[in-house]
């Protein structure tokens, strides 16, 4: 069976109830009796919403009511049916629906990636604890399998209750009745692609979904170009997912990514974000890990996710590009179904009609953030001094590299005789024949100033004679390591 699906996913906290009933067995219970195809209740270890606390497994915050996430999927009729039944079973929570390609059985060997935005997939394969393929876990044969075709990473997400085969399975401790598993993959189409012979060979019961994604970054490299609103069609009702893979022991200023990431998600104003903690996986070429005998450190992979507007993911976007300059894969998706409910108080609509966001062209991209030349009144316009004609060369030069690179997001790192290197922001000539503004972009996003008129101004400006300027280097985009929003800046459109 192939099939254009639905992907339903429900937020919500441990405490939250139905009438007398947790509304994590009533929504099970729910699903089961529409005869849902796969459900998957996954308790998270950290997490915010609606009421902006952040509920969290570790000490000091630990908390009562920590968040759940069930991940359901079906054919798209059976999936709106069920929709009245999730609001009577979550009074309270997030649900989202995105657009998938099920396939089921052998016919998982066929089955191919859908289009859309993105450069990357998402391949999410469902299954059972207790299945096996020899004598290891189902799931670990299918992690090897993605490593071995060349999948960018995956995690392996273990659920604590839900539906397999229309049959409900919840994990018990000391015993194992089989709990739903999930295990996501991303990376290229054309290398995740050849793994779907082999897993649908392998596996006792061959379960896939396919999506496309941006896979924006990987371990501080940038592979697209950053979230930006300005690629959703004019009128579209859309919201958009950030996810970010890592694990337990990636950390940044002391403290584990996936919590600082919570944190500041929350200080800027995020909707909301939670975190679930893998059992197993792996990223690049490295080892497949998780927790193993003998280590005091948990090495399980962690999985974030962080829903808001289209608008407010760009303004987000700095905190998220800063905190993973160095851990996790990060991807983003555009959710064409939204709706956020506390009791009779409703945000979004889950309507998921044929509107989709469009893809930004390259042409859209290089006008949102190449340089041009300074326009008469601003600063080097018309400038005949040396100053002047050496910043729109440089422009030009910047622009020419861009389009040979076909690169949205050129990058401009300067050196100074006295040894100082940076990114440029924004440069500008004068004061004086001879001499140059250099604006540096600042270590961190949050140094970065706002005008009244909400022009973002880098804090610092360096005044240097030309001579002083030892080497310009053109980059298509920021080295490994590096935040992505560091191009330079166009002075006028």
């Amino acid at each position: 069976m192939i099939a254009e699906a639905l992907k339903l996913s429900v937020y919500f906290g441990e405490s939250v109830t139905a009438g007398s009933e947790l509304s994590a067995d009533a929504l099970m219970r729910a699903l089961q009796r529409r005869g849902v195809a796969t459900a998957t209740l996954l308790r998270g270890i950290e997490g915010f919403g609606i009421n902006r606390r952040i509920h969290a497994q570790r000490f000091p915050d630990v908390s009562t009511d920590l968040p759940l996430l069930a991940l359901v999927v079906d054919a798209r009729r059976r999936i709106e049916a069920v929709l009245d039944d999730v609001d009577r079973a979550v009074p309270r929570g997030l649900v989202t629906l995105e657009h998938a390609r099920l396939a089921l059985g052998r016919d998982v060997a066929r089955v191919d990636f859908p289009h859309g935005p993105g450069d990357a997939v998402k391949l999410t394969i469902y299954l059972g604890s207790d299945e096996r393929v020899g004598s290891r876990p189902a799931y670990r044969d299918a992690v090897e399998i993605l490593r071995g075709h060349g999948a960018a990473g995956a995690i392996v997400l273990g659920g604590v209750d839900g539906l397999l085969g229309g049959r409900r399975r919840r994990s018990r401790l000391f015993t194992s009745n089989g709990a739903p598993m999930v295990v996501v993959s991303v990376g290229p189409a054309e290398r995740l692609r050849p793994s779907l012979r082999h897993l649908a060979e392998r596996l006792p019961v061959p379960m896939v979904t396919l999506e496309r994604i941006a896979q924006v970054k990987h371990d501080g490299e940038l592979l697209e170009a950053p979230p930006s609103a300005a690629v959703v069609a004019a009128g579209a009702d859309v919201w958009q997912t950030i996810r970010v893979y890592t694990r337990r022991t990636a950390e940044i200023h002391g403290r584990p990514l996936y919590s600082e990431l919570t944190r500041r998600l929350r200080e800027a104003g995020a909707a909301g974000a939670t975190t679930v903690l893998g059992e197993w996986g792996f990223s690049s070429d490295e080892p497949p890990y998780g927790d193993k005998l003998g280590r005091v450190k948990s090495h399980r992979p962690t999985y974030t996710v962080c829903i808001d507007r289209p608008e407010r993911i760009t303004e987000l976007w700095p905190v998220i590009d800063e905190l993973t300059v160095e851990h996790g894969i990060v991807t983003s998706r555009f959710v064409p179904g939204y709706r956020e409910r506390a009791g009779t108080v409703a945000h979004g609509s889950l309507g998921v009609g044929q509107r989709r966001p469009r893809p930004a062209s390259k042409s859209d991209q290089r006008a949102e953030r190449l340089p041009g030349k300074p326009d008469a009144g601003r600063p080097g316009a018309g400038d005949s001094s040396a100053a002047g004609a050496w910043v729109q060369d440089l422009l030009a030069q910047v622009g020419r590299f861009a389009r040979q690179q076909d690169a949205p997001h050129p990058v401009v790192r300067v050196k100074l005789a006295d040894g100082e290197s940076f990114y440029l922001y924004s440069l500008e000539p004068g004061p004086g024949v001879d001499f140059v503004t250099l604006h540096p972009h600042p270590e961190r996003y949050e140094e970065m100033r706002v005008t009244h008129a909400g022009e973002h101004v880098a804090p610092r400006a360096v005044v240097v004679p030309l001579s002083s300027i030892t080497k310009l280097e053109l980059m298509a985009r920021p080295p490994r390591g590096s935040r992505a929003l560091v191009g330079l800046r166009a002075l006028a459109r």
